[in-house]
C-alpha cells in the first residue's frame, strides 16, 4: 500500500474513533429540583449526598430516592462519606468533626485538640482511620493521630508558580496521595510525604475518583484524569457546577438548581464507563 495512503488512513481511522467517543453521552434518567446546594459527595455504594447551605444534608440513592436526611443545624465545611458505613463532617467554626452512621444520626464527635493545629482550615479521615488536618497558620497538612492527639507526619505545602493567592476548598486521601483543590488554580497532588507530584489546572467546584481516575466538571465535559499515566479522556453532559461518577450513575448539579442523573456503565472489558 502507498505509504501517504496508509498514513492518511491511520489519521482518518484515529479521528473517527475519538468522533465516536466524544460523541457518546450517558443516557438521562432522571431529574429533580435541589436547592442552595452548597457541596456534594458520594460513599462507596454510589448514594449521593447533597450538603445544603443552611448545614441540612440528604442522602439519596442511585435512582434519586432519599434514603436519610439531617435537619439543618451547623454548617458542615466538609462532609466525607467515602469511608462506609460512617460519614465524616468537619466544622470549622467549632474546630471539631463528627461522624455519622448511615441514617446520619450522630455516633461521635470530637474537637481538633489546640495542639495539633493553631488554625485547623480543614480535616478529613484517611484510610488507615487517622485524620489529616489542613492547619491555616502555616499552610501545613499534619497527619494525627486522633486517639493519642500525636502529630504523625507533617509538610508545609507548595504553591510555587501561583499568581494568585490559595483558596484552599477540599482535601482528600485517595490510593495514599494527598489532593487538594484551589477554587483559582485547581487540584495540587503531594505524596503521602508531602512531595508536590502535579498540579491540575482547573478553576472546579469539586472533583472524585472513579477507580485510578480523577474526575472534574469543566463546562459540559466530565474529565478524567489517569492518576499513573496522566492521560486524559471526556465524557459529554449537560453544563453544571457539581459532578459525582460512580459505577452506575453520573450526577451533576446544574447552575438552575436541578440535579441531573444520567446512567451510567463499566465496560468489563477495559474498566470504563460506557453508556447503558
Amino acid at each position: 500500500m502507498n505509504r501517504k495512503i496508509f498514513h492518511t488512513l491511520c489519521v482518518l481511522a484515529v479521528s473517527l474513533t475519538s468522533l465516536i467517543s466524544y460523541s457518546q453521552t450517558p443516557k438521562k434518567i432522571k431529574e429533580f429540583p435541589a436547592k442552595n446546594i452548597e457541596s456534594v459527595s458520594v460513599d462507596r455504594l454510589g448514594n449521593l449526598f447533597l450538603i445544603f447551605k443552611n448545614g441540612s444534608i440528604k442522602k439519596y440513592d442511585a435512582n434519586g430516592k432519599v434514603l436519610a436526611s439531617l435537619k439543618k443545624g451547623m454548617k458542615a465545611t466538609l462532609v466525607e462519606p467515602w469511608f462506609h458505613p460512617s460519614v465524616f463532617s468537619y466544622f470549622r467554626a467549632q474546630q471539631q468533626y463528627t461522624f455519622y452512621n448511615h441514617d446520619l444520626k450522630v455516633i461521635q464527635q470530637q474537637r481538633i485538640d489546640p495542639a495539633v493545629a493553631v488554625d485547623p482550615f480543614f480535616a478529613c479521615p484517611t484510610n488507615d482511620n487517622k485524620l489529616l488536618v489542613l492547619d491555616k497558620a502555616d499552610w501545613s497538612i499534619k497527619k494525627v493521630n486522633p486517639n493519642t492527639n500525636k502529630v504523625l507526619s507533617e509538610f508545609s505545602i507548595d504553591t510555587t508558580g501561583l499568581t494568585s493567592k490559595p483558596e484552599f476548598s477540599y482535601i482528600r486521601e485517595y490510593q495514599n496521595l494527598i489532593f487538594l483543590l484551589d477554587k483559582n488554580s485547581g487540584i495540587f497532588i503531594f505524596s503521602n510525604l508531602g512531595k508536590k507530584i502535579n498540579h491540575i489546572p482547573c478553576k472546579i467546584q469539586n472533583f472524585g475518583f472513579y477507580g485510578e481516575e480523577l474526575f472534574y466538571l469543566s463546562e459540559d465535559r466530565i474529565i478524567f484524569y489517569d492518576l499513573y499515566s496522566e492521560s486524559t479522556r471526556e465524557v459529554k453532559v449537560e453544563t453544571g457546577k457539581f459532578v459525582i461518577v460512580t459505577d452506575e450513575r453520573i450526577f451533576v448539579v446544574r447552575e438552575n438548581d436541578r440535579v441531573i442523573i444520567y446512567d451510567f456503565l463499566v465496560e468489563e472489558s477495559e474498566g470504563k464507563p460506557k453508556e447503558k
